[in-house]
């Protein structure tokens, strides 16, 4: 069941008009926050971005196919229901000979050097700087952040940053080298996202919204055990059905 406390976190609930569309959407700007109404913010459709925490129903950002704002889902997976597909297996065990750690800290110099090949991979809304998605007190503040990294030798070539507390754990933003772009690694650190909190016995992975319609986050759908949330009018999460792969069959 999900919870409405009564707390400035969930009041202030903003509303935009697009092209007819009502939006729904909500800010708080936090210091910090402890791990239990953290847990109640994922749990409610909350992601945040440096110190802001926010949840909007559409994505405003223009559609260049129907024209008009995309609906956000937020996504979920229970840790322990989760199962790999047959192409998240095969990546699984391609990407064996490469290297990984699960660290508390701050982005190094690597960290922001691979941000900036990542960047290049986007023709519009790209990004200005790593902090646009953390703090400078990645590790402390406002929440307990991670670092997820993947290396090639001494090379690193993907790394993820991570929210987490005993219960959840959040992927708030995912880089990697265009030169390993055949490795699907966008794919592969969630799956490292989803064993890291299987191990640290984590009930729930958040990877994140997608979007109802076909979009740039559609590799989220595909995997197993997904649920979703419709935050304005429903009172749980509900089970998403899968979106298969091209190539796989019925």
């Amino acid at each position: 069941m999900i919870l409405y406390p009564d707390s400035y976190l969930f009041d202030n609930e903003n509303k935009l008009e697009i092209n007819g569309q009502v939006i729904h959407h909500q800010h708080a700007w936090l210091m910090s926050i402890g791990d239990e109404e953290l847990d109640l913010m994922f749990e409610n459709g909350w992601r945040r971005a440096g110190n802001i925490f926010y949840r909007y129903s559409f994505d405003t950002h223009e559609d260049i196919v129907t024209g008009g704002p995309k609906k956000v889902l937020p996504l979920r997976i229970p840790v322990n229901a989760f199962t790999l597909t047959k192409s998240q297996s095969k990546i699984w065990r391609k990407n064996a000979e490469f290297s990984w750690n699960l660290v508390s800290g701050r982005p190094t110099d690597a960290h922001h050097e691979l941000f900036l090949l990542h960047r290049d991979r986007f023709e519009r809304n790209a990004p200005d700087s790593i902090y646009d998605f953390i703090t400078t007190t990645h590790e402390s503040l406002p929440t307990r952040g991670l670092l997820l990294d993947v290396y090639d030798e001494e090379v690193l070539i993907a790394s993820s940053l991570i929210d987490h507390t005993s219960k959840s754990l959040s992927s708030i933003y995912a880089m990697f080298h265009p030169d390993y772009r055949s490795f699907s690694l966008g794919v592969h650190t969630m799956l490292l996202e989803i064993y890291a909190a299987r191990q640290l016995g984590i009930t729930f992975y958040y990877p994140g919204f997608a979007h109802h319609e076909s979009s740039f986050y559609d590799y989220k759908k595909r995997f197993n055990a997904l649920q979703w949330l419709d935050w304005k009018d429903a009172v749980d999460w509900l089970p998403y059905e899968r979106l298969r792969e091209k190539t796989e069959k019925e």
